[in-house]
């Protein structure tokens, strides 16, 4: 029997549980992640329980009280200070696990990268390519052939088509959807509910049916 990761969720907000609701779905099947707890920056949740788990303080201080070191997924929403975050905890020596909710279909030739996260209900067809540290939530589609790349994220219910490319830290809001063979830039968003019908450029904020680039970085 192979031994049980034990897994720190970095970052006690609201998606943190749902990291920890996918880890436990996952253990159903594949008894796979010993749930250890939460770390975060913010002295004052130290000691608090969310979802029937401790956080247990600060990275550097959970760190040094685990030996070895854990496994990890940093559940932190905002691209820019997940991509810190791990840079922090990569420092530290633990190691980044993936977490991918049971209910995901993936097709044949997908990838996903290490430390990334798959919610419920979502699709990955075939040949998509998802990189190191991604987000992708519930109810989600990943065309075929497309690149997610690291730090990105996309919302619940986000379509991305085919041959698309979300580029490092690129975010798409809810029900958002990407035009087949389009390019979201580094860290631009593309607004809740909006059609990229061209690509975004890198740094810009675009909405709307057709999206507009409304922010240029």
């Amino acid at each position: 029997m192979t031994e049980q990761r034990r897994l720190v969720i970095v970052g006690a907000g609201g998606f943190g549980p749902e990291v920890a609701w996918a880890a436990r779905m996952f253990n159903r099947v594949h008894p796979t992640y010993e749930l250890v707890g939460f770390c975060d920056d913010d002295p004052a949740k130290k000691g608090l329980r969310f979802d029937g788990l401790e956080v247990l303080g600060a990275p550097e201080e959970v760190g040094a009280a685990l030996e070895p070191r854990p496994w990890f997924l940093c559940a932190v929403g905002s691209n820019a200070s997940r991509a810190a975050m791990v840079k922090r905890l990569l420092a530290l020596g633990w190691t980044p696990v993936t977490v991918i909710d049971p209910t995901v279909y993936v097709a044949e030739g997908v990838v996903v990268g290490d430390g990334s996260y798959v919610g419920a209900g979502t699709i990955l067809s075939p040949h998509a390519q998802i990189a190191e540290h991604v987000i992708i939530n519930h109810h989600c589609s990943i065309g075929h052939d497309s690149l997610i790349a690291s730090f990105a994220q996309v919302s619940p219910g986000g379509r991305v088509s085919g041959h698309c490319v979300l580029d490092e830290g690129a975010l798409l809001g809810s029900n958002a959807v990407v035009a087949p063979g389009k390019r979201i830039g580094r860290f631009a968003t593309l607004g809740a509910c909006s059609f990229a019908l061209t690509d975004i450029p890198d740094g810009a904020t675009a909405v709307g049916i057709p999206a507009r680039v409304t922010v240029r970085k």
